[in-house]
C-alpha cells in the first residue's frame, strides 16, 4: 500500500524516470501479496477490483523464494 504513497515524488526526483503528462496510476497490489496487508487493503488495492486489471500472479519469485529461505 505504502509504495504508491511516495511514487511521483521519486520519479520526480529520479534522473531516468519520467510519468507522462495525464497518465493515471492506479495502485494495486498482486492478489498472492495482497493478502499479507489489512484486510481493508484487498477491496482498495486487489487487482480484481481494478477495472480492466488482468488476473496474473505476479510475484512469482516471492513464491519460489519461500523454499529456498
Amino acid at each position: 500500500c505504502q509504495y504508491n504513497k511516495y511514487l511521483r515524488r521519486r520519479v520526480d526526483e529520479s534522473l531516468h524516470l519520467t510519468i507522462p503528462p495525464g497518465m493515471e496510476i492506479i495502485p494495486g497490489i498482486g492478489l498472492w501479496h495482497v493478502h499479507g496487508h489489512q484486510d481493508k487493503c484487498f477491496v482498495r488495492y486487489a487487482s480484481n477490483f481494478i477495472l480492466g486489471a488482468a488476473r496474473i500472479d505476479g510475484e512469482i519469485m516471492e513464491t519460489l523464494w519461500a523454499p529456498l529461505n
